[in-house]
């Protein structure tokens, strides 16, 4: 429902090139200041597990990949948000 506001969200947190408040603002006004928060708090997780799996080199293992991962990656345009950057 509200996965394209949501992704332009987690983009901008991300990607220090994009405007985080102009985003923020636009999920409170249509999800609410909780949900905003809880989703800052799900995309500052993730971006914390995935700074680790790449320092220590982890890879998508054999079998998620071989379950679809990999084209669920690329429909969501995941790759393009990049590697963590230590």
């Amino acid at each position: 429902m509200n996965g394209a506001l949501l992704k332009t969200y987690a983009e901008a947190i991300l990607d220090r090139s994009r405007d985080v408040d102009q985003a923020r603002d636009a999920c409170v006004a249509v999800i609410g200041e909780d949900a905003t928060i809880q989703a800052a708090s799900i995309v500052a997780s993730f971006d914390g597990i995935n700074r680790v799996a790449d320092a220590t080199g982890i890879r998508l293992d054999p079998e998620s990949a071989g379950n679809g991962a990999e084209m669920i990656i690329e429909a969501l345009e995941l790759e393009e948000l990049g590697a963590a950057r230590a």
